[in-house]
């Protein structure tokens, strides 16, 4: 085996379907071992000024620490338990190589991050491709590409 711990970014898109299908046909081959499947979820912004004026205008009184605490929790589960519900059917087959795991924050730094601290050997995700600045790429893989310090496999 070649990559103990590949780590696929997810976002539902046809191309990050492809990745992850690349992934677990890695695992199928003896190539791999683990799959994490990855998503960035975007961090509630609570404390904005336009929240606040929501807030105000709504006359609803202002979170506390520990409220904003829980719902940012319930707002990672919400979306691990998405997650989990569209690739039901993957993860059964997949059995223990396949992992969820969610991620919060801009996605091309939360996927590095994620990578980092948890000795990733490949990363293998999706390319829309809608950004002209990094050309072919979607500026998602592009960040990661140039940045990740293991080796990185876009599919299209």
């Amino acid at each position: 085996m070649k990559y103990a711990n590949v780590l696929v970014p997810y976002d539902g898109s046809d191309s990050s379907n492809k990745a992850l299908n690349t992934a677990l046909e890695y695992v199928s081959l003896g190539i791999a071992g683990n799959v994490t499947v990855f998503f960035a979820a975007p961090v509630p912004q609570f404390e904005t000024q336009d929240f606040m004026v929501a807030e105000y205008i709504s006359g609803s009184k202002p979170l506390s620490p520990a409220e904003t605490a829980e719902m940012q929790e319930r707002y990672v589960q919400f979306h691990r338990e998405k997650l989990a519900k569209d690739l039901g059917d993957i993860i059964e087959k997949a059995g223990d190589s396949l992992t969820i795991a969610i991620g919060q924050g801009k996605p091309s730094k939360a996927i590095l991050e994620y990578a980092h601290d948890h000795s990733t050997d490949l990363i293998v995700m999706g390319s829309r491709g809608l950004n002209a600045v990094a050309g072919m790429l979607g500026s998602v893989s592009y960040a990661v590409l140039r940045n990740a310090e293991c080796p990185v496999m876009v599919k299209r």
